[in-house]
């Protein structure tokens, strides 16, 4: 990411406008699952078998089945089968990526604060009129001379000058990897509508060409995919700490596009068992990419936190902290 770059969310993966198309798009995929299982002859067959063999474990003649078992298989379908979609969808709502924008926001006052301009001599001047005061300092102590002067210019402000701007790295190497953070999560918003839009029309075109697999009609009633992800809760905790010199750890954490998954079978209740395990599938590949941001964060504070603990307690210049001169 450059050093101005700023992720922004889609508008229709944003707040309102996603939620508002996820419930309404989870409904009509509901719909859509009832009418097919009712409609399409496999389904419906189906669906009298598994819930005859439910009804009658000892056997028995199956057809003519009675007017009353028929009107209590229409309402399983329509009241239990499918139960599950709208809320395993739901629980997709998060995380949302803009919950780390003030976090974002904060690191990049943070980097600005600590940045600054360098002259054609090398002097450095920062941003902020606070620290801009080191510059007035070796100002003032050119009017000093002998050993003083040299150990505090070279041990003292030199080094307090290289902090400075090693503190602006800091902020914006964790300000990048919560970005990737946030990515990811964009990245997953888009993948949910996908798998949405998707689920809809492999219900809606049914492929009736294979052979229906027995062994799935029994998963669907009372099924239930994943639970709600949250923020990385191990990295976003460290992260106000501040962290390290580079920015290059951010690179390769942002996952690939969501994929296409196969949802097409011959039954509606097939093409359901199929979105359960895509969404399955989908909460696993994020749930690799967040432990990445959060070992990331780790590794990142773990760095910093051995680089100020050398130098302090060997009270030597580091590059996050500056030696207590001898004047002290």
């Amino acid at each position: 990411m450059s050093e101005n770059s700023s992720v922004e969310t889609p508008a229709e993966l944003a707040g309102g406008a996603f939620e508002s198309t996820v419930r309404a798009k989870a409904s009509e995929l509901k719909r859509e699952l009832i009418k097919q299982t009712m409609e399409d002859i496999e389904s419906w067959s189906k669906a009298v078998e598994v819930q005859w063999q439910q009804a009658h474990p000892n056997g028995g003649v199956q057809s003519p089945i009675t007017e009353a078992e028929y009107q209590k298989y229409v309402g399983t379908v329509q009241n239990e089968y499918y139960e599950w979609v709208e809320p395993a969808f739901e629980r997709r709502l998060t995380p949302d990526p803009d919950a780390i924008n003030s976090m974002i926001a904060a690191l990049r006052t943070i980097e600005s604060s600590f940045q600054g301009s360098q002259d054609n001599a090398g002097n450095f001047s920062p941003a902020s009129p606070a620290l801009s005061r080191i510059n007035d300092v070796r100002t003032d102590m050119g009017h000093w001379q002998g050993d003083l002067q040299s150990n505090f210019i070279d041990n003292f402000l030199t080094p307090l000058q290289t902090v400075s701007i090693n503190q602006a790295s800091v902020a914006k190497v964790v300000r990048e990897q919560l970005e990737c953070n946030k990515v990811m999560y964009i990245r997953y918003r888009k993948g949910i509508l996908n798998l949405l839009n998707q689920s809809i029309e492999a219900v809606k075109v049914l492929n009736n060409q294979r052979d229906p697999k027995s062994y799935t009609w029994g998963t669907l009633v009372g099924i239930s995919v994943g639970t709600a992800l949250t923020l990385c809760s191990g990295g976003l905790a460290v992260a106000g700490a501040v962290v390290i010199i580079g920015s290059t750890l951010a690179q390769g954490l942002v996952p690939d596009p969501p994929k296409t998954f196969e949802l097409g079978a011959p039954t509606a209740q097939e093409v359901a068992v199929n979105i359960a395990g895509a969404l399955s599938k989908m909460d696993n590949d994020i749930s690799l990419e967040e432990k990445k941001v959060e070992d990331s964060l780790r590794n990142i504070h773990t760095t910093i936190a051995g680089a100020r603990s050398s130098a302090i307690n060997g009270n030597t210049a580091g590059p996050l902290s500056v030696a207590v001169p001898d004047v002290v």
